[in-house]
């Protein structure tokens, strides 16, 4: 296969990368204040031990506080995958420009396709962190959370530390009284989901895209030679301006 048709086709990845990458971010920074900032994280908790001096189940005000580190993983997923999607669109118009294939050109050309090799590979491994830490950040309770339980006059309260996916998906659903904070925590799992869903996305895109450039790279290179040697035997163009002009001998003059 010709490098050429290669560059050609690295454009519709390239294109879809940038895309993902821009709902990426987009959806991580609104579910982020969705859960910070709409959805109470304050909720009361029946619990199973019964208080014989009110009659009745002892409620547990727990709070729930999220774990920080997968979604500032996710976010920085995002922004690096989508600084390797517009290096890779750049990348795929200068490298189809007319002049990239002469000998001056290679310090471009190396430029270019490794500036997408590197922000490629480092977006694919930034999003597997971020799929990593998604599960690894998951506690050992029933909802996915860790807890810790305090008992001060009688009163319990817990602290749960989930991510934001367990939060709006598990544990606050269940607790909140409100219809519209329901909702919202709904909306919340749904965008944390899809985000988590997307990094794959990131992961395949990127390196098919490390894989495209460095392909037609490859190609390019051993094959200048050939192509090269092919152009200076091509015959050069005739000038439109420049006619043979009919030889009359009738008209010559001695």
């Amino acid at each position: 296969m010709e490098f050429r048709k290669l560059l050609t086709l690295a454009i519709v990845p390239s294109v879809l990368f940038f895309l993902l990458s821009l709902v990426s971010v987009a959806l991580t920074t609104h579910y982020w204040i969705i859960g910070d900032w709409i959805t109470p994280r304050g909720v009361k908790v029946q619990t199973s031990t019964f208080n014989d001096r009110t009659q009745s189940y002892t409620i547990d005000e727990t709070i729930v506080y999220f774990t920080e580190n997968d979604t500032d993983a996710t976010i920085v997923s995002g922004c690096l995958c989508l600084t390797a999607a517009v290096v890779a669109l750049i990348a795929w118009a200068q490298l189809r420009k007319p002049g990239m294939d002469t000998f001056d050109a290679t310090n471009k050309r190396r430029f270019w396709v490794l500036a997408v090799i590197v922000t490629s590979l480092v977006g694919a491994v930034t999003a597997l962190v971020s799929i990593i830490l998604h599960y690894t950040n998951k506690g050992d309770d029933v909802f996915g959370c860790r807890s810790e339980t305090l008992q001060m006059a009688g009163k319990f309260n817990t602290n749960k530390y989930c991510t934001r996916e367990v939060a709006a998906c598990n544990f606050l659903p269940k607790y909140l009284s409100n219809k519209s904070d329901r909702a919202s925590a709904a909306l919340g799992c749904t965008e944390a989901i899809t985000v988590k869903w997307i990094q794959i996305a990131l992961i395949v895109l990127s390196l098919l895209i490390l894989a495209l450039f460095s392909v037609q790279a490859m190609l390019r290179r051993n094959t200048r030679a050939t192509r090269m040697a092919a152009a200076e035997k091509e015959p050069m163009p005739v000038e439109s301006s420049e006619r043979f002009q009919s030889h009359d001998p009738s008209r010559e003059r001695f």
